[in-house]
């Protein structure tokens, strides 16, 4: 038997389940690693300017990016604020919004926090000079279009309140490039006074466990494996039996 797992044909099966068992293994490794490596948490990060992070020409906020802390330099666009109708828990709540043009002439929105009505949200006293914004950048929101009552058209926004922030759909409403997603206001200075800024529970993280796709790989290359195994050894037994001699006694007892 010794003399046979040093054949040639022998030789050749090892090395083929050697690199093949050992490629399936690492890569079943290296999905687990992925599976367990976390984007950093957001809210732990330091805080950048917005130009880092959000990115003109780019549709949608990096996914690693949502939540967090940026800082933007600008003026208000026109001077005007927008009353944002959230639908929250059957009810609904009124976030006041601007758009903020930054020192590179793109925008970017900014919501200042909730407000106690529609009204009050449009009449936001905002600063003519320069301001400094600092907050968590959040996604853009999927929300506002409304289909007029001859169907014919779409229009956005409804009555003059939006309904959401959605960077998709703001280009109608401003000049220039705009930066996606938008800035959950934290802190304004020079400040802009307002009901109440958004709570934390009200700031899009999204969520870090594991990667379950990865961890499905990880089993997928593992079976891989195992079976490259069992193949190995029908071929090793079938090899032995072909050197050996079919009418050998010892093959009987196998």
């Amino acid at each position: 038997m010794l003399a046979f797992l040093v054949t040639p044909r022998a030789l050749r099966l090892h090395v083929v389940m050697v690199v093949a068992v050992v490629a399936m293994v690492a890569l079943a490794v290296w999905q687990w690693d992925r599976a367990h490596t976390r984007v950093a948490d957001p809210l732990s990060l330091p805080p950048v300017t917005v130009d880092q992070v959000s990115v003109v020409g780019e549709p949608v906020v990096r996914p690693a990016n949502v939540a967090r802390r940026v800082t933007a330099t600008g003026t208000y666009d026109n001077q005007k604020s927008f009353a944002i109708l959230k639908p929250v828990a059957g009810s609904s709540e009124v976030w006041a919004m601007s758009i903020l043009r930054l020192t590179d002439g793109s925008a970017v929105p900014v919501v200042h926090g909730r407000t106690r009505s529609v009204a009050e949200a449009e009449a936001v006293t905002l600063p003519t000079g320069q301001v400094v914004v600092s907050g968590r950048l959040q996604p853009s929101q999927d929300v506002g279009l409304r289909v007029s009552a001859d169907d014919l058209k779409i229009t956005y926004p409804l009555g003059g309140v939006l309904g959401g922030v959605s960077t998709s759909e703001l280009p109608g409403l401003v000049d220039g490039p705009l930066r996606p997603g938008f800035i959950a206001a934290e802190t304004e200075e020079p400040a802009v006074t307002i009901a109440e800024p958004l709570p934390l529970s009200e700031i899009v993280v999204l969520p870090r466990g594991i990667r379950v796709q990865n961890a499905l790989y990880t089993v997928q290359w593992s079976l891989f494996a195992l079976f490259a195994l069992f193949v190995y050894g029908r071929a090793l037994r079938d090899a032995w039996r072909d050197h050996t001699d079919w009418r050998d006694p010892i093959l009987d007892e196998l």
